[in-house]
């Protein structure tokens, strides 16, 4: 009998390490590089930009690399690793994953919680674009780095990226003002022939008694929308083999 039991447990364990792809993972390592895909460097380069960004932005962030998906599709895969191994913060398992599939040449994004909602299909398909020519040339270092800079990118509702052209275009404007004043004084030179008084009619102003009467206020309320946190555009989700919800998408290579 207790034969019989250590049999079906040991069968149990094949099962459960079948279905979770690295059960006991260390959820703090942010990158997973199965595949052999990046040097040391570049795995140490990937792992402390993610920590980093996952600290920062409250949103779990995962780099996976496999050649091997367990039978899975690289979407199931994803999704599986993400659910199986802990990974997602606060109650809605917030968090995004790239697994870069080797067995398919798959690279595909999954989102969860509220990851879902910031990474629209349109913004996937927008961070696969800056993704697709270092994959199809093996730069997978490149590839996750580029993943990882427009995840930061998303997270900071456009901010990043924008705020380091802020100088270029306070000196445009400079330079168009100091243009505009110099074409108006240029313009303005010579003597000056004109004052008020050539429009004053003499002894014809007459002050008269002015009172300001109170009528009422109008205040009109209206809701500004942040875009940082709804995300733009729609969300094409999907339930996973855990029961949770999905986003998501991928791209061959």
């Amino acid at each position: 009998m207790k034969k019989m039991f250590a049999v079906f447990a040991a069968v149990m364990i094949s099962l459960l390490l079948m279905a979770f792809p690295s059960a006991g993972l260390d959820t703090g390592l942010k990158v997973y590089d199965d595949a052999n895909l990046f040097t040391n460097a570049e795995e140490s380069s990937l792992r402390e930009k993610a920590q980093r960004i996952a600290y920062e932005k409250n949103m779990d962030v995962v780099v996976v690399t496999t050649y091997n998906t367990l039978g899975k599709t690289s979407m199931e895969y994803a999704d599986d690793f993400f659910d199986y191994n802990g990974f997602g913060y606060g109650s809605g398992y917030d968090g995004i994953l790239l697994l870069i599939d080797m067995e398919h040449r798959i690279a595909w994004i999954s989102t969860s919680g509220r990851a879902i909602r910031i990474f629209s299909d349109r913004r996937i398909d927008k961070i696969l674009d800056k993704m697709e020519g270092h994959l199809k040339e093996n730069r997978f270092y490149e590839a996750a780095n580029a993943f990882l800079n427009e995840v930061e990118y998303y997270l900071s509702g456009g901010f990043k990226k924008s705020v380091r052209y802020i100088p270029v275009y306070l000196g445009i404007s400079f330079a168009a003002a100091g243009i505009s004043v110099g074409v108006m004084a240029s313009h303005n030179k010579g003597r000056k022939t004109v004052t008020a008084n050539t429009y004053l009619v003499p002894d014809s102003l007459r002050l008269r008694e002015n009172r300001d009467v109170y009528i009422r206020t109008s205040v009109t309320r209206r809701e500004i929308s942040s875009g940082a946190s709804g995300g733009s555009g729609r969300s094409t989700t999907h339930t996973g083999s855990s029961g949770r919800v999905h986003g998501g998408g991928g791209r061959r290579f």
